[in-house]
């Protein structure tokens, strides 16, 4: 694939450009965290098996579509959230402006394919400092299994030496849909095309944005420019690794919509634990629905490696309708993204789980501070 620097966005922005492909930086802001949240129905496990967890009700209220304002993202919030195409773009700039490169790259389908090597990617993005965002209306189509997006999203930029720049940008998001997987690996939402070009900072921004994707089509549903809840129904879809209450949140969500390979990726060694794959959906078949509440989060850095402790209480509907109550603790990691190197990321992922059935009628509140001990 043939490569071209240009000389103004080298020192504005770093974009590199592959066949007039860009990728470009950004951050975006947080989503809320509650270290101990409401009800909310989804999935566990059998008594044998390890159960999963569910979230608070939280009303979605989608965002305007075209456009938002200016969104500035501190560094310091780490997003690594797949649950809509928006989340996928603001994950991708939150990477790349804390130097996390690897978790930029791996926001890319087939990176190699469209950005080239890994360094090469890298080098790209050396005199990048800072991008806000403000997106336009994105729409949806879908063929073979397939969802695809198209974004349009102005990038507001900074480069190390304070020179900025406008670009107007389009990106194309594809997700296989997760209840078409029948065995492992799961692949996430992620990006496949993305292109951007400098546009004079006097332009209004709805202006450049309706141009943006010009070359793609537009003309689908809409979707929602915000970030889904932190809810496990079935009916939202939440994949979102940001922290340990995201992680198992969304390691519920795929298992209330029975998209058991999805659930799979979440463990870091899944042939470890939970298990073999099979044993593993099968732990699940007479569960229906799991109302969930989560504990305080507890982490620690330990030789590179963030790890974390997320408490919770589960009842557990069994598709013969009884209940049961279960009350344990999932164990996170994650390696420091900034010092991963060599493909692929290795995002948070849960390594192991101890839960206990209790009663139905005990305060689960009270056992959620010892829960992690």
């Amino acid at each position: 694939m043939n490569t071209r620097t240009f000389a103004l966005l080298l020192v504005a922005l770093a974009l590199v450009a592959c066949n007039e492909t860009f990728t470009i930086g950004i951050e975006h802001t947080p989503r809320e965290t509650a270290t101990q949240l409401s009800t909310n129905t989804s999935l566990p496990a059998t008594a044998t098996s390890l159960p999963a967890t569910a979230t608070s009700a939280a009303v979605f209220t989608p965002l305007p579509t075209m456009p938002v304002a200016v969104v500035p993202i501190p560094a310091e919030n780490y997003i690594d959230d797949r649950s809509t195409p928006s989340q996928v773009i603001v994950s991708y700039y939150n990477a790349l402006n804390r130097g996390e490169y690897l978790r930029a790259y791996n926001y890319w389908i087939n990176p190699s394919g469209t950005q080239g090597s890994f360094s090469k990617f890298v080098s790209g993005y050396k005199y990048t400092s800072r991008v806000d965002l403000v997106f336009g209306s994105i729409t949806s189509g879908t063929s073979a299994g397939l969802i695809y997006y198209t974004v349009p999203v102005l990038l507001k930029a900074s480069a190390i030496n304070g020179v900025r720049a406008n670009w107007a940008a389009c990106y194309v998001i594809h997700q296989a849909r997760p209840e078409n997987f029948s065995v492992p690996p799961f692949i996430p939402m992620g990006i496949i095309w993305g292109s951007a070009q400098a546009y004079d900072p006097s332009v209004d921004d709805a202006s450049a944005l309706a141009t943006a994707c010009s070359a793609y089509p537009t003309n689908g549903p809409a979707a929602a420019v915000s970030r889904n809840p932190i809810n496990v129904d079935k009916n939202n879809f939440l994949d979102d690794r940001s922290g340990p209450l995201e992680t198992v949140s969304s390691l519920l969500n795929a298992l209330n919509r029975k998209e058991y390979v999805r659930a799979y990726s979440y463990y870091q060694n899944p042939t470890i634990y939970p298990g073999p794959y099979d044993q593993y959906v099968t732990g699940y078949a007479d569960t229906t629905t799991i109302i969930a509440v989560f504990g305080t989060s507890q982490s620690e850095v330990v030789a590179g490696g963030l790890y974390y402790k997320q408490p919770l209480a589960m009842r557990a509907q069994k598709t013969d309708a009884s209940i049961q109550t279960f009350v344990g603790c999932y164990t996170l990691q994650l390696a420091q993204p900034a010092g991963q190197y060599t493909p692929p990321f290795q995002p948070m992922s849960i390594t192991a789980g101890n839960f206990s059935v209790v009663d139905n009628n005990v305060d689960v509140n009270k056992l959620l501070p010892t829960a992690c001990r």
